[in-house]
């Protein structure tokens, strides 16, 4: 009995949550749009849509939509839903951020992504860290809901050199 509880314990312990399991189901690049990733994750629906302003600054817009059976589906979240970073080495190149810790609610349903946006203007320094090693740009979606908890991941990885340094308008 023990034997099996402590190999469940381990399992879980060394489950795979590498950046294959946060890479999105498809990727649409369209010349002079932005890149849009979509990765389906339970009963959600994560879109990340990049767009390069210019040299530098880049948009990015994060979206989030039910598509279980129900016609829409409510779930609780601080200010900001979403989280986007720009890693290297696995460590980020961003100042960091904060959010409170509200608790909101919002009301998804299958018609209608919830979306929000930021825009980030890189350094040269971080344009040079880009171009000099593998970078990710990592989108997290931190919610709770009926089917899914703050702790769950539901996050989507890209190949940030594919996407920054690549997408022109």
């Amino acid at each position: 009995m023990y034997f099996i509880l402590l190999m469940c314990i381990v399992l879980l312990g060394c489950s795979n949550t590498s950046r294959g399991d946060a890479q999105p189901d498809h990727i649409q690049k369209e010349d002079g749009g932005p890149v849009i990733a979509t990765k389906q994750i339970g009963e959600y629906m994560l879109r990340f849509a990049i767009q390069k302003s210019d040299d530098h600054t880049f948009t990015f817009q994060s979206g989030l939509k039910y598509v279980g059976n129900d016609a829409g589906h409510v779930i609780l979240h601080s200010k900001h839903v979403f989280a986007v970073d720009i890693q290297v080495k696995g460590k980020t190149i961003l100042p960091p951020w904060t959010t409170t810790s509200e608790g909101l609610t919002t009301n998804l349903t299958n018609e209608e992504w919830y979306t929000e946006q930021v825009e980030i203007t890189l350094t040269q320094a971080q344009i040079q860290k880009l171009t000099e090693s593998e970078a990710t740009i990592v989108l997290n979606a931190y919610f709770q809901s009926e089917q899914s908890g703050f702790i769950d991941e539901k996050r989507m990885m890209l190949n940030a050199s594919q996407v920054l340094l690549e997408n022109k308008e």
